[in-house]
């Protein structure tokens, strides 16, 4: 019996790491599938209109700053405003910071 409950906490010590791993690798998934979603409008290397600007080369602290400014309502939009408060702040850092390095 002490053989199968050292046997039990080894599973549940592996599984929850196991958990862990997975919740961090979903959170750059979920990332990296919303920075694709940023690349249909803004593109990737081509410049489609005034009102899409590329975001391809653009710095971190700018795309996070204008993505908290069209959040609040303090850059105009027509479209990106909406979007934008549907994440956290934090969403939009973490979008920022991989849409500049990739």
């Amino acid at each position: 019996m002490p053989f199968r409950i050292h046997i039990l906490a080894v599973a549940l010590v592996l599984t929850a790491g196991s958990a862990v791993a997975q919740q961090r690798i979903a959170t750059l998934d979920d990332t990296a599938l919303a920075a694709q979603a940023c690349n249909v409008c803004h593109g990737s290397q081509s410049y489609l209109s005034p009102t899409m600007p590329p975001i391809r080369g653009v710095d971190a602290t700018t795309l996070y700053t204008a993505l908290i400014e069209l959040k609040t309502d303090k850059r105009p939009s027509t479209i990106m405003g909406r979007i934008s408060r549907g994440y956290s702040d934090e969403q939009l850092k973490a979008l920022a910071d991989y849409l500049s390095k990739n």
